[in-house]
This record gives structure tokens, sequence and C-alpha cells, in this order.
């Protein structure tokens, strides 16, 4: 463990309430996300009944329902569970925090350290972190307002936006704890339907930085200050830090876009990233740093690598290489899984059956930029950290 851990992990247990979780899971009611604009939003639910298979995308800092491509089968058997493949990267948490608040986990910011929202009798509480290894709640901030997606993370602060009619606010708090602090306020995007379109945070260099749906990377000192735009990325969107690029797949509309993020530039130091497509293969669903993925295959950004993966991904990759994939083996079964582009190595999240029956229904993967998480049961939350498979 790092000095910064350690520091990190004593400023939240001197935060933690005198109400400490003993391990033991807790009943409460089916989590719900009330947000501004519910008629957007939807948490990000896999249900398969015969023939229905549902994939996951993630837009700005937001999750949709979208309809995944048609499973391929593997030549063997289904991937052996998550848990065996990548065992630090698994872990269970109770759905209850202190005063029976429902915990709804949004990222983590260490291995050991998740951050979520709580729900306190129907009304949103706050932010709260939750420590895997010491199985202990601490609140870092209390909030009457929900924030929009998934809060970021960087040099020991979290930042988030809210909506608030028709105006987006961007917000900062220490991870430690304390009072959130305005950092920016401008309109909102929203469409001739009234919904609002999320958009991608980071928080590095001492400074909370964005791109709003119109795209431009914006700039804000954690201190405060003047909201800027960065030099030379009008048209760019961020996708990771120092990184922007273009074109963007359209989200709220059906947009094609057959090449999204074929360009990619630095916005600090200047250096441009162009996505060179293998042999046999003029488009891609999804180009990160360093993979791009189309349907079933991966290869690298410079058209290298080129390989088949143990299914289908219609969604977005996360961490540049971790990506969601349906899966079906030759008897027919299906899985939803996790599949690393680097090392190739697969493992299932859970099983999909084919029947009509509700019990066999799967359960409901909820997908952040930095999470994935399902209910066991219940009492408990099975978190997965892509952290801890790219490692």
């Amino acid at each position: 463990m790092t000095g910064i851990e350690d520091r990190l992990r004593d400023a939240l247990a001197a935060r933690a309430e005198a109400v400490t979780d003993d391990g033991r899971p807790r009943v409460l009611p089916e989590p719900h996300r009330p947000l501004a604009r519910p008629g957007w939003w939807a948490p990000v639910a896999v249900a398969a009944a015969m023939v229905l298979v549902v994939g996951v995308v993630v837009v700005g800092a937001r999750t949709r329902l979208v309809t995944a491509p048609r499973p391929v089968s593997s030549s063997g058997a289904l991937p052996p569970p998550i848990r065996q493949v990548w065992p630090d990267a698994v872990h269970e948490i109770p759905t209850t925090g202190p005063g029976g608040r429902t915990f709804t986990p949004e990222t983590f910011v260490t291995d050991w350290i998740v951050v979520g929202q709580s729900l306190r009798k129907d009304r949103f509480d706050g932010l709260w972190a939750y420590d895997v290894v010491r199985r202990r709640f601490s609140l870092i901030a209390s909030l009457k307002e929900p924030i929009d997606g998934t809060p970021a993370f960087g040099d020991g602060h979290l930042a988030w936006s809210t909506t608030r009619g028709r105006t987006t606010e961007v917000w900062t708090v220490s991870i430690a704890g304390g009072t959130p602090r305005r950092l920016a306020r401008f309109p909102a995007a929203i469409d001739d339907d009234d919904n609002y379109e999320g958009m991608s945070l980071a928080v590095a260099d001492d400074a909370v930085v964005w791109s709003p749906p119109g795209g431009g990377v914006y700039r804000v000192p954690l201190k405060g200050g003047k909201v800027s735009l960065i030099e030379g990325t009008k048209g760019q969107w961020l996708v990771e830090w120092p990184w922007a690029g273009w074109p963007r797949r359209g989200t709220m509309t059906d947009q094609s876009v057959p090449r999204p993020m074929e360009h990619l530039r630095n916005v600090l130091s200047g250096e441009s990233r162009d996505a060179v497509p293998p042999a046999g293969h003029t488009s891609w669903y999804e180009c990160g740093l360093t993979w791009c993925y189309g349907g079933s295959s991966a290869w690298r950004r410079d058209g290298t690598g080129l390989h088949a993966m143990p299914g289908s991904t219609g969604g977005a990759s996360f961490l540049g290489r971790v990506v969601l994939l349906e899966q079906t083996d030759r008897a027919g079964n299906g899985g939803r899984g996790l599949y690393d582009a680097a090392t190739r190595r697969s493992g299932l999240l859970f099983p999909v059956r084919a029947s009509l029956n509700p019990k066999d229904h799967p359960p409901g993967l909820f997908v952040e930029k930095n999470l994935f998480w399902f209910k066991k049961d219940k009492k408990t939350l099975v978190l997965v950290n892509p952290n801890a498979i790219i490692r």
C-alpha cells in the first residue's frame, strides 16, 4: 500500500460514522435512483427470455440500454467464473449502509475504496465511501441533489455534474470528505424532447476537465477560477485525459459513425494517433487509446494484434481494453462475461439461460466507467473492479 493510500484510508476512517458495518448484509428495497430526468436515464438491466440479449454503451458519464449483436459461439465451453480468473477484482458488499441507507456503488477510487450515492427514505442522501477490506462506510459529503452519472476521481478529489432545470453545474469535494464546492455553471445540453445528455469528466493536473455534448475540452482549477476552453479542442471530445478525439458517435440519436474516434490528439503535447484498421476491416464500434473493437474482433489502434474474441460486443470498452461480451457455447448455453484484449483472457459474470421462467433470468447488470455490479441477492451486491483486471 502506498503512502497516499495510507493517508486516504486514515482520513476516511476518521470520518466513519459510529454505525459500523459488521459484515452481515441487511435487507433493503430494490435499488432506485431518482434523477432530474428519469425519462432519459435507465440503469442498465440485462434481461433474457428465449432470444432476448441486451448490451450496454457508456454515453459520456451515463449508461443506456441498447440492443447488442447476436452472440457468436465460442470454440468450446463458456469461460470460468470471473472470480477464478481475476480474484482480486471481485468483491461482495452489503446493500445497505448506516441508518438503513440504500447504497448504490459508482466508482472505485482505489483497489479497496468504492464511492457511491445513498438514499434514505427514498430521498437522495449524499456520497459515501465503502472500504471493502475493513467493511466500513464513511460519509464523504451530504448532498440534497443527485449527481449526473459517475463521479470522476483524481488528485484526491471527486468531481461530478448536476442538472437543475436547463443548467448544468460542476462540483467537487475532497475524497477525505468536506463541503462540496461549485466550480462551474453553464447551459445544459437538452434536446427537443427535453432529454439531457451527459458529459465526460476527469480530475487531473489540479483541475476538473470535461467535454460537453457539443464538443471541446474545458478546464477549471480545483481551487476555483475561470472556466477556459483548451486551445485547439473545438470539435473534439475528452476520451482519457489528456487525450481528446473525433468523430464521436451520436448519443441522443441513431447517428451512424462507422469509424468513431478515428483521430486522437494529446491536448498537452499535440501528439496525434490515427486509427489504422487491419486488413479486412474498414469500420469499428469502439476505438480507444490502444484497442479497437468491431463485433467479435479486436485489434490495436495501429492495426496490429488482430484476433477473434470468444464472443461479441456492441458496447464501449473500459479502461481502454476491457469489454463486455455476449457468449454462447456449442450447446447453446449463453453467458455475459468480461474480456481483456491485452491478455486475451475472459471471465464469466453469470450465465444467461434461454428460458421464459423468471427464476432463470440473469441479474440486472449495472455498468459505470470504472465499475460493474449486480445483485447476488436482496442483501448482497457483487462488485467487479476493472482496474484489478488490467494489472
